[in-house]
């Protein structure tokens, strides 16, 4: 799993869990923001399906429809589900 993705989940779930309000933000707010965001509702908080990232998607959608993740962030999740938000 990428550090990347480790990094986000410590610090979202340390900071969240502390009652702090998070700002997940990207350049057009379509793919690399809203699929953090979507990781953290899933794997951090389990409001939405974390049994698969395309439950979790279809349910997200449903919460922001303007989510259009790119062919990387996307395959990455599809490939990578079950490994994305383990304790670190």
């Amino acid at each position: 799993m990428p550090q990347t993705f480790v990094d986000f989940m410590n610090f979202a779930k340390k900071h969240y869990s502390e009652g702090m309000n998070l700002l997940i933000h990207c350049n057009l707010g379509e793919s690399r923001a809203p699929s953090l965001a979507l990781l953290f509702m899933a794997k951090g908080l389990h409001v939405i399906s974390d049994r698969s990232y395309e439950e979790a998607r279809k349910e997200f959608q449903l919460i922001y429809p303007e989510y259009m993740p790119g062919l990387g962030i996307s395959t990455y999740f599809t490939d990578n589900w079950n490994e994305l938000g383990k304790e670190t």
